[in-house]
């Protein structure tokens, strides 16, 4: 690897995800990983206490900088 290559920023930010067990919307920790997002490992779900990790993200506000 270039010594010149600078490895993306990894920012955590609340947002909306979808939840494969109950099919409800629920609030979560998401990572952004460059363009990527996904959601933080080891999440569960409020409702039913499934893992998020395999979770749609739906919605993800972003603050005006």
């Amino acid at each position: 690897m270039n010594s010149d290559s600078k490895a993306p920023a990894i920012r955590t930010q609340r947002g909306w995800v979808h939840c494969p067990i109950c099919t409800h919307t629920v609030e979560a920790d998401i990572v952004q990983w460059g363009r990527r997002l996904f959601t933080k490992p080891g999440q569960r779900c409020p409702r039913c206490a499934s893992t998020l990790d395999a979770a749609c993200i739906t919605r993800l506000d972003k603050i005006a900088a």
